[in-house]
């Protein structure tokens, strides 16, 4: 139960973690790209970019808790942090792969 609610705290602050990025790259980029079409590209699909930068990031910390549970000495340790590290890693690259397919698709067709 414990490895439960551990799972369930890890998922919800990565989420929460995404959630604000979706809120803020967007508009950053929209400043940082000025009077370019990629500014206007990002201005006129928010929304589309705003899913992509959360899943981008939520893929990020995926592929990080997947290698952090595959390569380091306390992930390595417990029998099975290895299936979990690889499924981890597997779903980071998997969320990074659809963000991508999203932005070359919606946001810079």
């Amino acid at each position: 139960m414990n490895s439960l609610l551990l799972l369930v705290r890890r998922l919800l602050l990565f989420a929460g973690v995404a959630a604000l990025a979706s809120l803020i790259l967007p508009q950053l980029g929209v400043v940082i790209a000025r009077n370019t079409s990629y500014a206007t590209a990002i201005h006129d699909n928010w929304d589309a970019a705003a899913a992509v930068s959360g899943l981008l990031l939520f893929g990020a910390l995926e592929v990080w808790w997947g290698c952090w549970l595959l390569f380091t000495v306390s992930g390595g340790m417990v029998d099975n942090n290895i299936p979990k590290g690889v499924a981890n890693l597997l779903l980071g690259v998997a969320l990074v792969v659809v963000a991508a397919v999203v932005l070359t698709t919606t946001v810079f067709p």
